[in-house]
């Protein structure tokens, strides 16, 4: 079993990797790709809500966590007892712990990370709560229960599909009916009922499948009609939010007045400063980064462009701007929508950043990047839910808490994609618009004085700094004379 420190030397190294390797060739299935991550502390620290489970830990990542563990384990054993019960096979959870046991080495591939646990333990922990998932699965299919939907839905709250294949297996004996067939079926349903995004007509490769998020996924966003391309990521903090005009000119009429420091500019400068930190906080709760495109009413108001429902056969791959008219799919919002939202985004970046087979794009991640762009205010919303873009019981205001705090990626894909040019579109028919050139025209004179004004405080500031070094090293007059009638020139320019 391999940990994070467990390198302690080049013959100890080797043995593990023989007897690894061994294991997993062994095995008859495939080795499944690695697809349940540990979520970035970045993430949770965004909205921890998000991404830890609140009742049921599944798998080895949060199965054992206390409090969960304390409140659902009776549930599971519970649970199990209903699946296995009408099978009227003894010992049939042994059985199925022991099918479990002989695929551990292939799990183990499905994890970024995992402790350090005997096989036997690893056995019964994913057949007790690969059995309980058959549960609820089933209970949600034929009675819309489910004890928290949220929690079954989080990347690290997955069960590998090998596994779930297994547990099938043992319940019906090695029969003949499709094991693929059942748990689509099952996964389906679910997938359905949760998910924010119509799902893909055509049935699913299940063979690319995962866990049930992946599935959602792979239903939402069908990568195998789509060209791979390559995704690359920035570093947090490389996309530095542009500051408007208007602000960088204060900024720069306040450091040279204060340079020049006229008494009698003070209580302008008091003004001044308090317009500064009214920007700056201004800029603080709105920092999130969003693709650069205009809001939904300022499209509509400014440029006249009319949003439309797509037809019921296109998702979010099939946005599209024509003749004026931008075509979005429809989105169903509600309480569990976030956390479906941010975990089908990181699932998404994670596969793209860890899978060596390709395959995997950001559409997901650019459709909400989108969302977050165009959905500034209430009234963006509202014109939305006009045209049956947006439904669900999600209030207003909360869909514009939700789309305004989810942050922009910071991963591209290569080329550009077709939501990509539809942006471009959009920005070049509201950038055409003669009050938005007129707009931007000024904004651009002001960006070019506050850097004028930063270029003379700088000298000048120099000029001070090298009259008082001279003045202290030679007590001449006439160099202090001189560097005065300079300050005095500055001071003059800066005072109109």
């Amino acid at each position: 079993m391999a940990s994070e420190n467990s390198f302690t030397g080049d013959q100890t190294w080797v043995d593990q990797m023989r007897k690894t390797l061994k294991s997993q060739i062994a095995v008859a299935i495939d080795t499944p790709p690695l697809s349940i991550f540990s979520i970035p502390q970045s993430l949770k620290d965004e909205k921890p809500a998000a991404y830890v489970p609140k009742r049921i830990g599944l798998g080895p990542k949060h199965h054992f966590q206390t409090k969960l563990y304390q409140n659902m384990q009776q549930n599971k054993l519970t649970a199990i007892k209903r699946v296995v019960k009408p099978h009227q096979i003894p010992d049939l959870e042994d059985q199925v712990a022991e099918k479990i046991k002989q695929i551990i080495p292939v799990v183990f591939a499905c994890y970024d990370s995992f402790p350090e646990m005997s096989e036997d333990a690893f056995a019964w922990l994913f057949a007790i709560d690969g059995l309980f998932l058959l549960d609820q699965l089933g209970a949600y299919a034929e009675k819309g229960f489910a004890i928290d939907v949220k929690d079954f839905i989080m990347l690290e709250n997955q069960i590998p599909l090998v596994v779930l294949k297994e547990i099938e297996n043992a319940l019906l004996q090695y029969g003949d009916r499709k094991v693929e067939g059942l748990w689509e079926s099952k996964f389906r349903f679910f997938a359905q009922a949760n998910s924010p995004f119509l799902l893909a007509n055509e049935n699913i490769d299940f063979s690319r499948v995962n866990h049930l998020l992946g599935y959602m996924y792979h239903s939402i966003v069908n990568n195998e009609m789509m060209t791979s391309r390559d995704v690359n990521f920035m570093n947090p903090g490389s996309m530095q939010a542009e500051k408007p005009a208007t602000e960088e000119l204060l900024e720069a009429a306040i450091q040279a007045a204060g340079i020049i420091n006229i008494p009698a500019a003070k209580p302008f400068l008091g003004v001044l400063g308090s317009i500064e930190k009214l920007l700056h906080e201004s800029e603080e709760e709105t920092s999130i980064e969003e693709i650069k495109v205009p809001s939904v009413s300022e499209l509509r108001k400014t440029a006249g462009v009319k949003f439309e429902l797509s037809t019921n056969e296109e998702g979010i791959r099939n946005i599209c701007f024509v003749d004026g008219t931008c075509r979005l799919p429809v989105i169903t919002l509600n309480f569990k929508s976030e956390v479906i939202l941010r975990n089908l985004m990181a699932y998404e970046k994670l596969m793209a950043k860890n899978s060596i087979m390709g395959g995997f794009g950001l559409e997901l991640t650019e459709y909400v990047d989108f969302m977050c762009g165009i959905i500034d205010s209430v009234k963006d919303v509202k014109v939305l839910r006009e045209q049956k873009i947006i439904e669900g019981d999600l209030r207003d205001e909360e869909i514009v808490q939700l789309f305004n705090t989810i942050g922009r990626s910071l991963g591209y894909m290569s080329g550009l994609s077709s939501l990509r040019k539809t942006v471009a579109e959009l920005n070049k028919v509201y950038d055409s618009v003669l009050s938005v050139r007129i707009k931007k025209e000024a904004e651009k004179q002001a960006r070019a004085a506050a850097k004028a004004i930063t270029f003379l405080v700088s000298i000048s500031g120099a000029l001070v700094l090298a009259r008082q070094a001279l003045v202290q090293a030679s007590g001449s007059n006439t160099i202090q004379m001189l560097v005065s009638f300079v300050s005095q020139l500055l001071g003059s320019f800066f005072s109109f």
